[in-house]
C-alpha cells in the first residue's frame, strides 16, 4: 500500500483534537507537514505529533510532496486554498463552511472536476449513528415525501474564540450560522435529498455582545501564541426560513448565545413518518409512525460511533478507491447558496431568490 501524506493548513483546536490525531490513527497515512502564521502554535503541535515538517506560509506547504492537504483556517481562506491546493495536485479535505458564496463553491467544485482530484467538505454529522439510521430509513421508503424540517444548534454562552478570527467578520465572514448553523443545514440538505432552494428569509441579531463571554473552544490547551483581541462584529443569532421550488420548506436557527434551550435538534416531517433527533434526550432519535392505523414512536437503538475518524477513513478510501465522497457538489453549492441568502436577507430585510 502507498503511503498517503497528509498537510494541514491550521494548527487550531480541530486540528489538534480531531484531524491529526484521526489521520495518524489510520493505516498506511502519515501527518507530513503542518502549517501555522503563529509559530509558537505550530512549534509546539509538531512536536506534539511528531509532524516532521512545518511552515508559515500556506503556499509552501501545498508546493510539497503531499498528497492531501487539509484545510482547517479561518473560513476566509477556504476557497483561495482548496482551489491552490488541487491545481497543486492535492486532494483536499476541507473544513467547514466550504465557502462563503456560492460561486466560490462552484469555483471550488469546478476546479475538483477539471483536475481530478477528490474534494470532500468535513461534516462529521453525516457519519453519525442517528444519521445514519434516519438516511438509511428515508432510502428505503419509510419517510415517503419530507415536507417540512426544522434543524437548530443552540448555545446558552457558547462564544468561540472570543475576540479572534472567529468573531471577526472579515476573517470568519459571519457567526454561528457558519460555525454551528452550517453542521445542521448540511445534514438537513443530505437527508432531505437536495432539494433546490428557491427563496430564503433570514434574521440575525447581537444582542450580547457587551455582555458576551468565551465559549470554551478552541480549548485553552490548543490557544498556545494566539493573539485576542476585542472584536466581536458577527452576530450571536441567526434563523432562516428555507422555501425549496418542489415546495417543501426548511426552518433553521443557531445561536452562540441566548436564553434559550440548547444542543442540537433536527426534525423532519414526511408524509408516511417523522423523525426527530435531539443531542440533549437520552434517546435521541425519536421515529414517528403509523401501523395498523395505530399512532406509533420507535426509537432505535444507536451504536457508538467516533464520527470524526469515520469521516478520515471514508476520506482516504474515496482517494484510494477514485469514488465520489459523501458530500456531492449539489449538496455544498445549495448549503453555501441558502447561507449567502440568509446573510443577505438579514441585511437587506427583504426575502432573496436563489437562482439555480
Amino acid at each position: 500500500m502507498e503511503k498517503l501524506k497528509v498537510g494541514i493548513i491550521g494548527a487550531g483546536g480541530i486540528s489538534q483534537a480531531a484531524h491529526i490525531p484521526n489521520f495518524q490513527k489510520v493505516e498506511g497515512v502519515e501527518v507530513a507537514g503542518l502549517c501555522d502564521i503563529n509559530e509558537e502554535k505550530l512549534n509546539f503541535v509538531s512536536d506534539k505529533f511528531k509532524i516532521p515538517q512545518k511552515f508559515t506560509k500556506w503556499e509552501n506547504l501545498i508546493e510539497e510532496n503531499l498528497d492531501i492537504i487539509v484545510i482547517a483556517s479561518p473560513n476566509v481562506f477556504h476557497k483561495e486554498q482548496a482551489v491552490l491546493s488541487m491545481k497543486n495536485d492535492k486532494h483536499v479535505l476541507c473544513e467547514k463552511p466550504i465557502a462563503l458564496t456560492g460561486k466560490e463553491a462552484e469555483e471550488i467544485i469546478k476546479t475538483a472536476e477539471k483536475t481530478g482530484k477528490i474534494f470532500m467538505g468535513a461534516f462529521p454529522q453525516r457519519f453519525a449513528s442517528h444519521t445514519y439510521v434516519m438516511k438509511n430509513m428515508i432510502e428505503n421508503g419509510e419517510f415517503g415525501d419530507i415536507y417540512y424540517a426544522k434543524a437548530s444548534y443552540l448555545r446558552r454562552r457558547g462564544i468561540p474564540g472570543l475576540g479572534g478570527w472567529f468573531t471577526t467578520k472579515r476573517l470568519s465572514g459571519g457567526g454561528p450560522m457558519l460555525d454551528v448553523g452550517v453542521h445542521i443545514l448540511d445534514l438537513v440538505i443530505y437527508l432531505m435529498g437536495c432539494p433546490e432552494p428557491k427563496t430564503v428569509i433570514g434574521t440575525t441579531f447581537n444582542k450580547f455582545k457587551n455582555s458576551a463571554t468565551d465559549g470554551g473552544w478552541p480549548p485553552s490547551e490548543s490557544r498556545i501564541g494566539d493573539k485576542i483581541g476585542k472584536t466581536f462584529d458577527v452576530e450571536d443569532l441567526a434563523s432562516g426560513f428555507v422555501q425549496f421550488k418542489n415546495g417543501n420548506s426548511l426552518f433553521i436557527e443557531a445561536s452562540w448565545a441566548g436564553n434559550s434551550e440548547t444542543g442540537l435538534k433536527v426534525s423532519l416531517f414526511g408524509t408516511k413518518s417523522g423523525a426527530q433527533y435531539s443531542s440533549e434526550e437520552k434517546q435521541q432519535v425519536k421515529i414517528f409512525s403509523e401501523q395498523n392505523g395505530i399512532l406509533t414512536d420507535i426509537s432505535p437503538i444507536l451504536t457508538n460511533v467516533d464520527s470524526y475518524l469515520e469521516e478520515v477513513k471514508h476520506f482516504v478510501e474515496c482517494i484510494r478507491k477514485n469514488k465520489e465522497p459523501i458530500t456531492k457538489p449539489k449538496e455544498i453549492i445549495t448549503v453555501a447558496k441558502i447561507i449567502e441568502a440568509l446573510y443577505k436577507s438579514a441585511e437587506t430585510k427583504k426575502p432573496v431568490q436563489i437562482d439555480s
